[in-house]
């Protein structure tokens, strides 16, 4: 009899395992599947964006937006660039690009008085950003008249910030830089 029950032992303890194992990745599917499903890091064309930036660095910051947008249509977009450290003040040139259209169409964007866009497709901020001081960029983008997107398709604006140390050669590394 004792030969009997050493298999269904056996069995039964395997199976045990079997089904705790199966509960606990069951449970942390679930809740992965739901904090997937609920966040919020994809960044909304519309949505207000702060980028604090550092001397010497370039940030990136992208968003999706579908093609439901007309051309000519003004969106209201707050871009705004913080230098976070207080010990270096910084020069700012900024930058978008589009991905996802077949045409190389380049947004408008309703800027701040203070940004100029030159020949290199960069809006140069006029002035020194002071270390701890905030700047806003644009207040609106502007869908450019060429192009045509299809509403059921998703698209990404991608703003690049460049910063460098207003101690370093700024005309000399960007060649375009205005004449202040």
């Amino acid at each position: 009899m004792k030969k009997n029950t050493v298999p269904w032992l056996f069995a039964v303890i395997i199976l045990s395992g079997l089904l705790i194992l199966s509960i606990i990745l069951g449970l942390s599917g679930y809740y992965f599947s739901v904090s997937y499903l609920h966040s919020n890091s994809d960044l909304v064309v519309g949505d207000t964006v702060c980028v604090s930036v550092e001397p010497n660095q370039s940030n990136v910051v992208s968003m999706t937006f579908d093609g439901s947008y007309l051309p000519s249509e003004a969106i209201p977009q707050v871009v705004q660039i913080n230098a976070s450290n207080l010990n270096y003040d910084v020069a700012v040139r900024v930058k978008a690009k589009t991905f996802g259209i077949e045409n190389e169409a380049e947004f408008d964007f309703v800027t701040t008085e203070h940004f100029e866009k030159a020949e290199d497709g960069y809006y140069y901020f006029d002035d020194v950003l002071r270390g701890g001081n905030k700047i806003t960029f644009c207040n609106y983008l502007v869908i450019p008249d060429e192009t045509n997107f299809v509403s059921k398709e998703k698209y990404i604006l991608t703003f690049v910030i460049e910063t460098l140390d207003i101690n370093q050669n700024v005309q000399n590394i960007w060649k375009n830089v205005q004449q202040s």
